[in-house]
């Protein structure tokens, strides 16, 4: 990992954690780059093991797309039925794996990387037994309302080519106004008359839609396909509550999503020492948040010193890239 680079990149995500506090920003993609190295400085150290952090909410999310997404990519070529029985064993399985693991306090003795760290063991007073049932029952009825779903339906009733890209890393790095923008859409499929159908399934509670969020995925997708983005739908597959939204024009957004590229890359890059390495020398160019109320729910509270109030929580299901 050593020859690894900190490249300048955009994503939502990004946007998202540097306008919530900037210093949450500085430790996620600065801080704590070359946290893994042995040698590192102990900041750097504390800094990538604490990224690692998520809530329960957060690890629902990740088993639901790591077992759905094992699902499509193992699925035969013609359509076949939806292999819903080894889909809730193994998503049961892997969450009660991973909640044993953050209880332990596995990553301790072992790559905090691939050691899963829940908030509520870090900062609170650790998980409960109902809390983590409630979890196992939260992620069954994802499951499960993945399979009654039209798309999850569709999914495996077409042939598995119809299915253009699934969670792919290589939607990543699309050049977007000369600046690499990651997206990573959950699923691509091929609708009627040449057209795509993005894909994101949402294990949280509906909240509303960033049209200019929505924006960029078309902008991704219609880059990497060549196709024009009036040929595109987004979906947002809520598949807790058995429901979806669909979005047929996603050029409503793109005035908006270039806009906050456009800002972003400005309000980041000012605050570099190092613009063309993409370095962060000066910590202090990215201030803390003024609202404190903000770091109860943080991860790199304990690094900011302000673990004087009790921690709260995070409640977001988005996982970062």
């Amino acid at each position: 990992m050593g020859d690894l680079k900190n490249a300048f990149a955009y994503s939502w995500t990004r946007q998202e954690k540097f306008y919530y506090c900037p210093r949450r920003f500085y430790w996620h993609y600065y801080g704590s780059w070359g946290g893994w190295e042995d040698e590192a400085p102990r900041e750097a150290r504390l800094a990538y093991l604490l990224k690692q952090i998520k809530s329960v909410a957060v690890l629902i999310g990740q088993v639901f797309h790591e077992v759905i997404g094992a699902a499509l990519r193992a699925r035969p070529v013609g359509p076949s039925d939806i292999p819903a029985i080894e889909m809730r064993i193994r998503s049961q399985t892997l969450m009660r794996q991973r909640l044993n693991a953050s209880r332990e306090k596995r990553w301790q003795s072992g790559n905090p990387k691939y050691n899963t760290i829940l908030f509520e063991d870090y900062y609170g007073p650790g998980v409960t037994d109902q809390e983590a049932r409630e979890g196992l029952d939260v992620l069954d009825r994802c499951v499960d309302g993945f399979a009654h779903t039209r798309f999850g339906k569709r999914v495996f009733e077409v042939s598995r080519e119809e299915l253009v890209e699934i969670e792919s890393s290589e939607f990543s790095g699309t050049p977007l106004d000369g600046v690499p923008v990651y997206v990573r859409p959950d699923l691509v499929v091929r609708g009627a008359e040449a057209s795509l159908h993005i894909v994101d399934w949402k294990t949280g509670k509906h909240r509303q839609a960033s049209h200019a969020q929505l924006a960029l995925y078309g902008l991704a997708v219609s880059e990497r396909h060549t196709i024009p983005l009036d040929r595109l739908t987004a979906n947002l597959v809520y598949v807790g509550e058995r429901r979806a939204e669909r979005y047929p024009d996603l050029g409503l957004g793109v005035e908006e999503a270039r806009r906050g590229i456009a800002t972003f890359v400005s309000d980041v890059r000012s605050r570099l020492t190092d613009q063309d390495a993409n370095v962060a020398g000066d910590i202090d160019a990215f201030p803390m948040t003024t609202s404190v109320g903000k770091c109860r729910s943080c991860e790199f509270r304990e690094l900011c010193g302000r673990t004087g109030e009790s921690a709260r929580t995070p409640i977001d299901e988005s996982v970062s890239d």
